[in-house]
Formats: C-alpha cells, sequence, structure tokens
C-alpha cells in the first residue's frame, strides 16, 4: 500500500454509501444496506462532510463500500460495472484500438459494435454510476449550509460541483442528453435539456468553477487527486474540442484558450512516457507533474476490479511455471506485471500497432518500435509470436490473435515489484492510479484546435515535438512541421486519408487506452459508417460499414420505464 493523501484516507473511512435501486427516475439516496449512513443522518461533524465528499470522488473507482465484489447500486457484476472500467469498455472496445475476448452476453456487441436497447452491463454502469454522482453532489450540495466549523465551504462546494460537472460531461458525450437535475431543481421525473443545453450549462459551471479561487490551480502533494481549477480548464477544453458534435458549432479558439490556461498553471510533461501508467505514479514526482485529473487506486484500501492491469496480461504464463504448483504463478506474474494474475481479457487491433513507426516496416516487432510510447509483447511467455491481426478464434481466449498492451502495470516506474515475493498470493488489487485528464492530451487539443483554426501553428508544432521527443527518447527524425500538422493523412496504417490525420495518428499513439479513441474518432466522422474499417468492426473481419446511431450509446431501458417523460437517442425507438 501507498502512502496516500487527504482524500485517499478519507476515502477509506467514507461511510456515505447511498444507492439507487437500478433507475434514477427520482435520482433519490436511498440505501441498500440499513445500515450506512445516508443524507438524513450522515452530515453531523466534519469528518462526516469529508467522508461523503470523498465517496462522491470514489465512485469513479469503487463499486461500493464492502470490497471489490460489493455494490452500491444494483446493475450487474461488480466487476464489470465500475464506473471507470465500464467507461474505458465504451471508449475503447468498439474501437480500433481494442478488442475483448471475455465471455460475457454483451461481449461481441461492443466488439462488433452492434448494441441495441437490450441491457449491456457497462453501458447501465456509465449511465447509472455517473447519475449516482450526480444525486450524491446534489444531496451533498444541498446538506453543505448546515456543515459546522473547520469545514470549507467553498473549497467542498467546488470540488462537488467539479465531480458533478465531469459525469454531466460523461453522460452528454456518451448518452447525449440525459435527465438533468441538480439540488435547485429537484423533481421525481427530471426532464431533459438537450445536448446543447447540457453542453451551455456545462460550459457556464466549469468555467465559474475554473476562475474560482475556491479551487487551487493544480492539486499537489495532500490534495492530489482532488479537483482543481486546471481539471476544470482541461475538461472545457475536452468540450470546446468536441464542441461541433455537441452543439454543431466549432469552438476551436476557445480550447486553445482554455488549453492555455492550463500549460500557465505550472504543470510538465513527465520524462518518462510509461512512468505515468506504472503503481508508483501516485509519488513519482515525474509522473504527478503531468497528471491533471485522476482516478485514485490503490492496492489495499480501494479494493476494485476497475483493474486494467489483470484485464490486459496473461492468464496462462508457461508451462513449467503453470506446472509448478505452489505460489510459482502468482510469483512470476508479480515480478511480470505487478499483482498476482492476468484475466487475458484484452488485445490490441492490428490498426494501433502499426500506427507507430517500426525499424522495419514490413517486419514489426514489439522491441523494434522507434517510438517508445508503443509498450507491447509479441511473444507469449512460451516464445511463440503472436499474430498482428485479431482473427477469427477468440471467444473466451485470443490465443495468439493480437499483441499484448503492456502500457498499463503496477510494477513501480523502473520495472520492479513494490511488493515482496513472499507476498505475491496476496497482491490481487493495483496501486496504479487512472490519468483521467493529462497535459499531454492538453497539448494535442491544443495543436488539433491550431491545425483546424489555422492559428498559432508555431506553437502548436513545438507541443506536439515535445510529445514526440520524449516518445521517441530524442533519436532519429521525430520533429513534425506546420505542414504535418494542417495536412491531410492515412489513418492508422491501411485507413482513408482525412483532413487534420496525422493529429489523429498522434493522439492514438500518445493517448492509446486512455479513453479517448471513440470520441476522437466521431469528431473526425470516423467512428460510424464505411468511410474507415477496422477488423471486426460490425461483426466482419476485415470491418463493414455501420449505422450512425451507434455515435450514441441507448439510455438504458430501467430509467426510460422509470421516467417517462425521457425522449431515447435516435435508431433506438422510445
Amino acid at each position: 500500500m501507498k502512502t496516500r493523501n487527504i482524500l485517499f484516507s478519507a476515502l477509506m473511512a467514507a461511510g456515505l454509501a447511498g444507492g439507487l435501486t437500478g433507475c434514477v427516475g427520482d435520482l433519490d439516496v436511498a440505501p441498500l444496506d440499513p445500515t450506512v449512513n445516508t443524507g438524513d443522518r450522515a452530515y453531523a461533524t466534519a469528518e462526516d462532510y469529508e467522508n461523503a465528499l470523498a465517496k462522491i470522488y470514489g465512485i469513479w473507482a469503487m463499486s461500493g463500500q464492502d470490497g471489490a465484489s460489493s455494490s452500491d447500486i444494483y446493475i450487474g457484476d461488480s466487476g464489470n460495472t465500475t464506473l471507470v472500467r465500464s467507461w474505458f469498455i465504451l471508449q475503447i472496445q468498439p474501437t480500433d484500438e481494442m478488442k475483448n475476448a471475455n465471455t460475457e452476453t454483451w461481449g461481441a456487441n461492443m466488439n462488433f459494435m452492434n448494441w441495441g436497447t437490450t441491457r449491456i452491463e457497462p453501458v447501465e454502469a456509465v449511465y447509472q454510476r455517473c447519475m449516482y454522482i450526480v444525486a450524491l453532489a446534489n444531496d451533498f450540495l444541498k446538506n453543505l449550509p448546515n456543515a459546522p466549523q473547520g469545514i470549507d465551504q467553498n473549497s467542498y462546494r467546488a470540488q462537488a460541483r467539479f465531480c458533478r460537472a465531469l459525469a454531466y460531461y460523461t453522460l452528454m458525450d456518451t448518452f447525449g442528453n440525459p435527465p438533468f437535475i441538480t439540488e435547485d431543481n429537484y423533481s421525481v421525473s427530471p426532464a431533459q435539456i438537450g445536448r446543447d443545453g447540457l453542453f451551455n450549462w456545462l460550459d457556464g459551471e466549469l468555467n465559474e468553477l475554473a476562475s474560482s479561487n475556491a479551487l487551487p490551480g493544480r492539486a499537489t502533494g495532500a490534495d492530489y487527486g482532488r479537483a482543481s481549477q486546471g481539471a476544470a480548464w482541461a475538461l472545457l477544453a475536452r468540450m470546446y474540442l468536441n464542441a461541433e458534435v455537441y452543439t454543431g458549432t466549432a469552438r476551436y479558439t476557445d480550447c486553445m484558450n482554455a488549453c492555455q490556461k492550463v500549460m500557465d498553471l505550472g504543470y510538465g510533461l513527465a520524462d518518462q512516457y510509461s512512468a505515468l501508467f506504472s503503481g508508483d505514479n501516485t509519488t513519482n514526482p515525474d509522473a504527478t507533474q503531468e497528471i491533471i485529473f485522476p482516478v485514485i487506486l490503490d492496492g489495499d484500501a480501494t479494493q476494485t476490479w476497475a483493474n486494467l492491469i489483470a484485464a490486459s496480461h496473461p492468464v496462462y504464463v508457461d508451462e513449467t511455471t503453470e506446472n509448478a504448483g505452489g505460489t510459482a504463478k502468482q510469483e512470476m506474474c508479480l515480478n511480470e506485471w505487478g499483482i498476482r494474475e492476468g484475466w487475458a481479457g484484452y488485445r490490441s487491433t492490428s490498426n494501433l500497432v502499426r500506427t507507430f513507426e517500426f525499424a522495419d516496416s514490413e517486419n514489426p516487432a514489439a522491441g523494434e518500435i522507434l517510438d517508445k510510447r508503443g509498450i507491447f509483447r509479441d511473444h507469449n511467455y512460451e516464445g511463440e509470436a503472436l499474430t498482428l491481426r485479431i482473427g477469427s478464434k477468440w471467444e473466451g481466449t485470443f490465443h495468439n490473435n493480437g499483441w499484448w498492451v503492456y502500457k498499463w502495470t503496477n510494477l513501480d516506474h523502473e520495472g520492479k515489484p513494490m511488493y515482496r515475493t513472499e507476498d505475491a498470493a496476496t497482491i490481487i488489487w493495483p496501486d496504479t492510479d487512472i490519468p483521467l485528464i493529462r497535459l499531454a492530451d492538453v497539448y494535442l487539443m491544443y495543436a488539433e484546435s491550431a491545425a483546424r483554426s489555422g492559428q498559432n501553428l508555431g506553437t502548436a508544432v513545438d507541443l506536439v515535438n515535445q510529445l514526440r521527443a520524449r516518445g521517441y527518447e530524442r533519436q532519429g527524425n521525430y520533429t513534425i512541421n506546420e505542414n504535418w500538422l494542417t495536412a491531410s493523412a492515412t489513418v492508422s496504417y491501411d485507413g482513408p486519408s482525412v483532413p487534420f490525420g496525422n493529429i489523429l495518428n498522434e493522439r492514438m499513439r500518445e493517448l492509446y487506452w486512455e479513453g479517448q479513441r471513440r470520441t476522437d474518432l466521431i469528431r473526425f466522422g470516423l467512428f460510424t459508417g464505411n468511410s474507415y474499417l477496422w477488423e471486426w468492426k460490425n461483426g466482419a473481419e476485415n470491418g463493414a460499414g455501420t449505422n450512425e446511431r451507434y455515435n450514441l450509446y441507448p439510455i438504458p431501458q430501467t430509467d426510460m420505464q422509470a421516467n417517462g417523460g425521457l425522449e431515447q437517442n435516435p435508431g433506438y425507438g422510445n
């Protein structure tokens, strides 16, 4: 377990564990467990308010208060329905970055981009848990004026509002037009205000928070993991970059201005790219200088199945180790990726791998990637080569189809285990925080907005070159120029040529498996339709076109039934 900050300590003690009954029609905070505190009796001491705020933050990481298999709300399997893992699935699994071999009934729907309104655990989870954050934040804000002395009400109010805004942004991006409710407009059947209406509310809310002294410029030290002005500006930048999708009106100049606000706050790029995704990324200053807003995890205290590390590493290692018995396999896993096991669920597509530059482009090898941001394994532990493409035999296991992504690890930034080998059997849960927002994304948002608007191209080129210099370890011909920035270019290695395609490819190289790809492809008009095909799109091995309705997920039927006034997204019926 790593030494943690005040927010994390509160997460361990948080007692406000209200729940919903599987729908959010009334956005009430009703307990599943009558022994836990809820809003009518949870707010008495200063510690109660700290714990309640920590609970709001913690929903991204934890399914419930009583261990990894508990859940505050009835959705389904607690592992599949943690918010950050479900959001990752929605943002990555249908795209050209990843496929999932796990055998859940919804797995093929997400792999092939052919879901409907039938209940799908991760779709339900993102919707319900984001609305749960909204419900708890509203309840917290309603009770905050009664807080005892010693509580910084301005700070707590701003933090809760940011968490609520992040939840609403996530809902706007994935579902378009969720029901809208705050502490000021309570309703048992909250109405929708339209995607553009929600965008406008978020625009005002986040601008007010970003400009407020109630939040620190950066959340550092004991405040690491909390909301900050930098997080608010960065979330605004993400909104503005995608504003044309959300509202029909481009906001690229606003995106650049918001990015500049972030860059003026003193963040810095990590020298070591892989350190950002290592088990000590909370305590390593090289990583924390770049991470703007993380989901905080700890192997002892946040016992959660929000585990990208186990999901992306092998369940089977080699015959000798498998047959050795005892803790031999657990010890090997601990030394290889930092926890005792792998689940073998996720593999990369060839589109992701081939976006990187190799010493020999005709014969790609994981050890010969020139851009060291590409962290893959191309052989299994028996020494057998893995194919670049994911073939047809992969339900339940990929066998030798597709490369492993070893970007996420629970080893420290030097590649060393953080726990003793003799403790391997007990190391189940990762310590690796998941950066939801980091400075490199801000650099790329600025660069794309500059290219699209034709402004400040010199600054944009410098920002991209800083990222590429890190990736290439300042070796070889890695620099780009303004022509590269504004040119049309082939997507991945064999996709269509599109305007600003180099930037889309650079975003994949920098941000792969960080939950951005679906949103990026939609912004470029490539997620649905048939202009860009990748393996297993629409269930075809070489890809096939899809209906544009899949640019949004359907509002879950549980909420449609609970709130008869809701309008379903186009193409999904009502």
